[in-house]
This record gives C-alpha cells, structure tokens and sequence, in this order.
C-alpha cells in the first residue's frame, strides 16, 4: 500500500504541472501604504507618548521595543509581537498602572488599527493569488459522484474523515483539503467494495419473498404489537430465511385514523435481530406521513440494502431477522397512556397481540393491512448498474479489447473529461497482470476499475495549468466540472458532457440556460443543503444540547426540522426567483406539522413543508427569528445575546467579530445581584471592565435585541431564573440597543427594520463573497475586489435575486479562468 501511495503522489505532482501564478503584488503593496500612512498620522504619535519611553533602544520592559517594529505582519516575526500588544491592550494591561491611562479614544484607535492590520496579514498569508487550487472531492462530493457513477446508492464515505472547515466556513475550499495514507487505503477499500456489489457474476441469487397480514404476538423480547400502531405498538414480521446481500424491498399497504384537527402519523421500517435480549436494529432511510384513509389504503414502498443492517450469525438458537414497522408521530417514550384491559386470571398466556385502543383517538393511528418482503431486488440480471460499466459489445469475446472500451468509457466518465489512448495503457497493462491470478473477468475487472477510482483525476477537480501563460480560461469540460459541483455536489449529467464535447457550454446565452436547468433540477438540493449548513453553521444544531430541566417537552426531531425550515426558505427563495432580502425579514416561513405546533401557529398536517403566511403576532420572519439560528445561538438553557451577535455579523454581514483575548475574565453567573438582573444589564457591567469594552461594544447591541427569543426559539416577554436552586423569580426581558452607528433599535422587529434600511449594502455584498467563497473552493481575496463589487451592484440592480447571481458569479472572470 505505501507504494501505491507514493504512485499516487507522483500522479499528483504531473497532474498539477506549474504551480500557480503569486497573487497580484500591487494589491498587497497598495495595502500596506494605507496602512502605514494610518500608522504614521493616528496610531504612532500615541505609542509615542504613551509607550516608546519604556520599549525603546535603551530600554526595553518586558524584552519588548516598538520603537522600530516593523509593520510587516504577514512575514517574520514582527506580526506576533503586534499580537501580544493587541492582547495586552484589550486586557488592560497597556499602558501600566504607573503611567498615565490611554483613552478609551485613544485606544479605540490603536485596537482598531491593530486588529484590522492582523485581520489583513491572515488574509494575505493564506492567498492564493486569485487561483482556484488542485481540490479535493469534500465527503458529501465524494460520495455524491460515486453514487452518480456507479448507479447504486450506498455511504461510500463512512469510512472517510471529516473534512475541516475553512475561516469562511466552507468545507470544500482546496486550502483545507488534504491526503494523508491512511485516507487514500480508505478509498482503496471503498472502491473495492462497491465494485464488487456493481459489477456481479454468476447465476442470478435467490429471491426470498413473504407477506405477512398479521404482525406477530406481543412478548416481553418485542414489547407490544398490533395491526393498529400508535406511539407504542409496532407491526412486527420475522423472517427464517432471507438474503445476505443485495437491495431489498418493503412494501407496506397501510391508511391511517386522525383525530380531528391532529397531524397525519408518520411510518418508519426498521430491520433487526431476533433474540431474547435488547436486539440491534436499523432504520431504513424512507419516512413516509400515512395520509391514506381506510376506504383508500396506500402502498409505500421502503429499500435498503440487506448487508447495511444487523444479521445472524451462526448461533441457531436466532436465526432470523424481523422487519418492524413504527408510527414515530411522536417520539419514543411520549405515547399517550392507556389504560390497559384487565385480563382474567386463569388465563397463563403471555404472547397475545394488544388489544385496540378505546375510543375515541387519543393520537393518530396506522392501521396495517399487510407488510411484504422481497430480497434482493432485482428488476433485471445482470442489474442496469452492472450493465451500464460492463455494457454490450461485438468485442465482448476479445477481453483485452473488450476491456479497453471499458475502460475508455469508465475513465471519461470518471475524470469528467476525454481520455487519451496513452492514459489508459497503463491500465491495461495492470489488467494484464490481475487477470492471470483472478478466477474470473469480472474479478480482474473489478480490481483494474478501483485503480481509477483512486486516481487523482477522480478524487480531485484537476485543472492544469501552462506556466507560460498567468491567466487560463477553463477547458470545457473543466468549466462543466466546476458548474456541476459548485449547484450539484456531484459529476456533470450527459447533457453538460454534450455541451463541453461540442465546445458549445462557455457560450454566455448556454451557460445561463444551464445554470436554470440546474437549479430547476431536484439534485439543487444538495446545493442548498450544503452551502446554507456551511454558511449559517447549521451543523450547530447538533452540537447544543437541550437541557430537559429547562425544556421538558422539547422534542430532539425538532433540530432537524429547524434545519429543514431554513434550508426549504432559502430554496423557496431561489427557484422561485424572490428577493434575497426577505432573508432579513419576511411575511412567510415554510414549515411542516411538527415545527408549527412548536411555534404554536396552525399549519401543515404532515411532515412536509409548507409555505405559511405570518401575522405580526406569529413574531416571525426571516432568517433572524427562525428556530435553527437561535437555538444554535444560545446555550441549550436559555438565549445567548453574544453569540447571536457575533452570528449576525459573522454570517449575515460579513464582518466578524475579533477573537477574545486570552484570559479574560467571564461573568460569574451564580452570583445572585446578577441573576436578578436582564441579560442587557449584565452585559452593561461587563463592559464596565476595559478588557472587556473594546470587543463587546461591538458585539452586545447586535444580540441584545434577540432577548424575546429563548433557548429554543419560542416568544417570551420575561424569563425565569432559579435562585440558589429553589426561588423561582421572574425578569422582564429588555431588548432596547444602542448600535455602534449610534441608531437605538427596540427588539429584532426593529432591527430587521434597521438592516433593510441601513445594511442592504453589507448584507448584499456578504452574499456575493459567501456564494464567490462556495463556488470557487477558495476564500474571496483582494485581487477579487472588482469583481465583488461588480456582482454586488449587479446583484442590487437585480432585486437581490439568488438566480441571476448565480448567473453572474459562474460568468465572472474567477470562476472561468484557472
């Protein structure tokens, strides 16, 4: 394996050719002028009074001289010491006690210098010059293009580590993508394992069918069971023989009984052990609301492959598995009780089906008419997935011949580009030496096909480059590849192929057509799942625990349907061409059955998602009152004003806020005069220390005006806190500000009013950055100024619409050169 690892290092290193062009040097020195200039007239004279008599020539405090340190702080050493005098002056530390105190003027205006000048050197030094590097597939790429490729669906990138996370928060910029050994075995293995489930041999297998009518008896192993599921019972059906390997089918014929005004139950298939004990079980990944009434039942049909769930082995005392059926309307553990029917004494029978539920509904209802189970799968043999790799032939009979076209076939789709002759020599040659030991062509065939799949063509967007020349436009192939994967997450389909063979897709007028095919194409999905988790830090969600004592009735589900609201608004926004300002407020959500109840609003009786028109009393709309954004930002008790303000300026306006410096010092919330205070009077004291002031007077009138919205993103006009664990008392909320601009905001209401009259262009302008950062794989950087600024005003001109600055950026000069 090492040695194969070394072979594809040196791939790397041919593929990649030149390196790239260093970013434009004028910008930087540009840069550095106005800064020194700043430096000269503002910041100097008040080191010069206040700190060059102890940190000169002669003497020098703390080993430290500033008379002369360099305002280089993208090399050398010079940037370090910046930073520990930026630290020690937010800690108050700078100048000491003995001398006279700076202003709070005067040190606004050195920590600002300094902060911008460290903020500037970070950007510099992880520049590319403008250049879109060699980038790794991320996970989610990965395992997208190998499903689009092979035809089978499967996690191919369980096995994978995660992938780091840029500063813009992108996981797919090239800077963070890396390969280390171990990763690349991982790929190996994975490649092996899916071609051997592709590309099959021998006769076809045996398909094993059964139907059940009639869920098998209740027992202290399966807990209860009925026909009739509510929240507690479940369906269950065992299976003695079934296949090892393979996709399977579960087709359930179910309609559903509601109580008036209640949700429609939601059904769920697991396939588990049998056994006398607690049994693994799985879940399939289909979830289907039962919307059917009993004069019209429905059939819904569940897949999974057989190999992905819990099986036997060879212990007889277990030799099945059983196929379990679930009403998860509500969560486990929170079905209503019901009074269970006395039985007679003299009756010893411990395996009955549980009687029906009392009249009338206590909550929805599934009413099973028959689950039926087939495996494996199999509409055809040999499957269309292994037919379409090992397709027809007339050289069929010549395998080496026969195998070159394979080859050549696989390898265009694999890298995304033609192939030449002498690419594909080397493989095979590789055939050739597998063949001799393999006992049969599908096995050789296999092993020479994993070679590709581990090749840096696949794993990687390549886009060489001539050193001769700075500026290259992409190929067409590679302009299709960085479409594909920029609205996609996966490979280009046939038609973006057909379009880059006939050199037709860099026309302007097709690549706009394109562009609205795609976002028209359900696969867009994966574009707004995975660019709205990245750019708000919607993975949060599952990183804040919900304290129960606070939330008791909290339903964990919620989390996902949180994160389903935001994503379904902002798709809502895209394919229905609406302005991007409603993401600063709106007069709509879209919700599901669930999410509503938990807002306390009236809307969808089932789980999926739903334009809901908002009234005033409903205090939502936008990005800033939805349940995902506040519950990330708070502590999983109660609100968090400081990280909702750094979140709204990080994520919606582009302008984060410093790093804290180190050590400094946090509230002390088990004193009891602070717990007795609002959340903005507490903050009001911790500012009052000057460690504190510099960051926080920034950052504190941002989040204040979200104290309406608690933990989990309900309304409230008071909060209740917990003295010394036994007196309850309760605090009016206050959320009145005074912003850094000097503008006083009441609540988020009047917020929302203050960014769409007052932050339209910072708001705008953080969008281009934040869609330029995910489509390119890089960070936007000086040299991309122009452009920004270009596609920002486009982008106001254009009613703030998603479509036509997708247009824009996938047209602009970064996005179509190397």
């Amino acid at each position: 394996m090492p040695n194969l690892y070394g072979f594809f290092l040196i791939i790397v290193i041919a593929v990649l050719g030149s390196t790239p062009a260093k970013g434009a040097k004028s910008e930087v020195e540009i840069a550095n002028e106005k800064s020194a200039k700043v430096f000269r007239s503002k910041v100097q004279p008040l080191l010069n009074a206040h700190c060059y008599r102890c940190h000169n020539e002669e003497t020098q405090e703390a080993d430290l001289r500033l008379d002369n340190l360099s305002l280089n702080m993208v090399t050398g050493p010079a940037g370090e010491t910046w930073h520990d005098v930026l630290n020690n002056l937010n800690l108050g530390e700078m100048p000491p006690e003995d001398e006279p105190e700076l202003s709070e003027r005067d040190r606004k205006t050195i920590v600002d210098w300094l902060s911008q000048e460290m903020r500037r050197a970070i950007e510099v030094r992880r520049s590319t010059g403008g250049n879109v590097v060699l980038r790794r597939l991320t996970r989610y790429e990965y395992n997208n293009t190998m499903r689009d490729l092979l035809g089978i669906d499967l996690d191919y990138a369980a096995e994978l580590p995660p992938d780091s996370k840029s500063v813009d928060g992108f996981e797919n910029n090239g800077t963070t993508l890396g390969m280390s050994p171990l990763q690349f075995e991982y790929y190996l293995q994975t490649a092996r394992m899916a071609l051997s489930k592709v590309i099959v041999s021998g006769a076809k297998p045996e398909v094993f069918h059964q139907i059940s009518e009639e869920t098998e008896k209740a027992s202290k192993k399966t807990g209860p069971t009925s026909n009739r599921i509510d929240s507690s019972a479940k369906f269950v059906m065992q299976l003695d023989e079934f296949p090892r390997e393979g996709e399977v089918r579960i087709r359930v014929r179910a309609h559903a009984e509601v109580p008036v005004g209640d949700g429609f139950p939601r059904m769920q298939v697991g396939i588990g052990l049998v056994s006398d004990v607690f049994s693994p079980e799985e879940s399939l990944k289909q979830i289907f609301d039962v919307t059917a009434g009993s004069d019209d039942p429905q059939v819904y049909d569940f897949f999974g492959r057989i190999e992905d769930f819990p099986l036997p082995g060879k212990n007889p005392k277990f030799p099945g598995i059983k196929v379990k059926v679930r009403n998860i309307y509500k969560e486990p553990g929170t079905a209503v009780k019901v009074k269970p029917v006395k039985k007679d004494k003299k009756d010893k029978s411990k395996d009955e089906v549980s009687s029906e539920p009392p009249m009338p509904l206590t909550e929805p209802v599934i009413v099973i008419e028959s689950v039926e189970f087939e495996g494996p799968y199999l509409k055809s043999w040999p499957p269309v997935a292994h037919r379409n790799i090992l397709f027809d032939s007339l050289n069929s009979a010549n395998e080496l011949v026969y195998t070159e076209e394979v080859l050549h076939r696989f390898m265009q789709r694999a890298y995304r580009r033609p192939v030449a002759s002498e690419e594909v020599d080397p493989l095979i040659r590789f055939f050739k030496q597998v063949r001799q030991s393999s006992p049969t062509f599908e096995h050789a065939i296999r092993e020479t096909l994993a070679m590709v799949l581990i090749s840096p063509d696949f794993l990687y967007l390549v886009e060489p480059k001539e050193s001769s020349k700075k500026k290259q436009a992409l190929t067409e192939h590679e302009l299709a590849s960085r479409l594909s994967y920029f609205l996609w997450s996966t490979m280009p389909d046939e038609q973006l192929f057909e379009l880059a063979n006939h050199g037709e897709l860099s026309n302007p007028k097709v690549l706009e057509q394109q562009v609205q095919r795609m976002i028209a194409d359900p696969k867009s999905w994966n574009f707004v799942q995975n660019f709205t988790s990245q750019w708000l830090n919607l993975s949060g969600l599952e990183r804040i625990a919900i304290n129960p004592e606070y939330y008791p009735d909290f339903d964990n589900r919620l989390k996902n349907d949180m994160r389903l609201e935001t994503q379904h608004f902002f798709a809502h926004l895209l394919k229905q061409d609406l302005s991007c300002l409603n993401l600063l407020d709106s007069d709509f959500t879209l919700l599901n059955h669930r999410l509503a109840k938990h807002y306390g609003m009236s809307g969808p009786r089932t789980s999926e998602f739903e334009l809901v028109k908002l009234q005033a009393a409903n205090h939502r709309g936008g990005l800033l009152t939805q349940g995902s954004t506040l519950l990330i930002n708070s502590t999983g008790e109660d609100s968090h004003p400081i990280k909702r303000g750094v979140w709204l300026l990080e994520r919606v306006l582009d302008d984060p806020a410093p790093p804290p410096p180190p050590d400094v010092p946090s509230l002390d919330e088990n004193e009891v005069d602070l717990t007795k205070l609002p959340v903005k009077q507490q903050l009001e004291i911790h500012r009052e220390k000057s460690a504190c002031n510099s960051c926080h007077r920034g950052i504190d009138p941002w989040g204040i005006p979200f104290e309406n919205y608690d933990a989990v993103g309900l309304w409230r006009t008071e909060v209740l806190r917990v003295l010394n664990r036994k007196t309850e008392i309760k605090i009016p909320v206050e959320t009145d500000s005074v912003l850094p601009s000097g503008d006083k905001i009441s609540g988020l209401e009047s917020l929302k009013e203050y960014l769409l009259e007052n932050e339209k262009d910072r708001f705008s302008e953080a969008v281009v950055r934040k869609l330029m950062a995910y489509g390119l794989g890089r960070s936007v950087e000086f040299t991309d100024q122009a452009t920004v600024n270009l596609l920002t005003k486009r982008f106001q001109q254009n009613d703030y619409r998603l479509k036509d600055l997708i247009v824009d950026i996938v047209q602009s000069e970064p996005f179509t050169i190397k």
